[in-house]
């Protein structure tokens, strides 16, 4: 009985964190939180937009 217990928790948390991850809309996850962080793909498209705006120039 505890067996199936516990496994209705770690597949509720794991459905609950699947939709919370990849499902619900209007969220905050994505790369635009790692921004704050220094997310490498974020400062190298920083300075691609940089680079071109100078280019432009």
């Amino acid at each position: 009985m505890s067996t199936i217990i516990l496994a209705a928790i770690i597949l509720g948390g794991v459905v609950y964190i699947t939709y919370l991850r990849f499902f619900k809309k209007n969220h905050s996850g994505g790369c635009h939180d790692c921004e704050v962080v220094g997310c490498p793909l974020v400062d190298q498209a920083k300075m691609m937009q940089r680079n071109n705006t100078k280019k432009a120039e």
